[in-house]
């Protein structure tokens, strides 16, 4: 793992975003169903159905394809007619960890930054699952408000990064420019 990307700021930020959105994603999933199952009283099915909106919201505003001609490093190559297909992934923070990097240490940077997604989603379960752990039902409630300050603090953290944050002197890694 080359070190030197840690040197970065937009790769530090791009990596520390990942992380706090994973982390806070799966804070609110297992929180929220904690709270629906053992507080609540509810099914699993309702428990579950109940969650579906916000994964469905979650899905509906992720970022789509930047539009024809716009081919990024950091994407999967696509079929030619595949171009106006809206496709839902987390791009705008590998995009930032990659911008302004040669096309040699691109793929590491993507890598770390898909990393750092799955160490926020384990850090945020186990922080989530730390909390639910020996709280029974009537005490659920109050042993969960820790979780959605964490779930606040990651939202305060994206939105002041996102303030301050760009693409890279060189912006995104064209493939066009390479």
């Amino acid at each position: 793992m080359d070190l030197g990307l840690f040197r970065r700021p937009p790769f530090v930020t791009a990596v520390l975003g990942a992380t706090a959105v994973f982390v806070a994603v799966n804070v609110t999933f297992l929180l929220n169903t904690f709270y629906l199952r053992h507080t609540r009283g509810w099914t699993p099915l309702a428990a579950g159905a109940a969650t579906l909106p916000m994964a469905l919201g979650a899905t509906l505003c992720a970022p789509g394809e930047p539009g024809p001609g716009h081919e990024r490093v950091a994407d999967p190559p696509r079929p030619p007619a595949d171009r106006h297909r809206v496709r839902l992934r987390q791009r705008p923070l590998t995009n930032t960890a990659v911008s302004g990097l040669p096309p040699s240490r691109a793929g590491v940077a993507g890598a770390i930054t898909s990393t750092a997604r799955q160490f926020g989603a384990a850090v945020g379960i186990a922080g989530a699952g730390g909390l639910v752990a020996g709280a029974g039902p009537a005490d659920l409630a109050a042993e969960i408000r820790p979780g959605w300050l964490l779930v606040w603090a990651c939202g305060l953290f994206l939105l002041a990064t996102a303030r301050t944050a760009g693409p890279g002197p060189a912006g995104p890694l064209d493939v066009r420019k390479v």
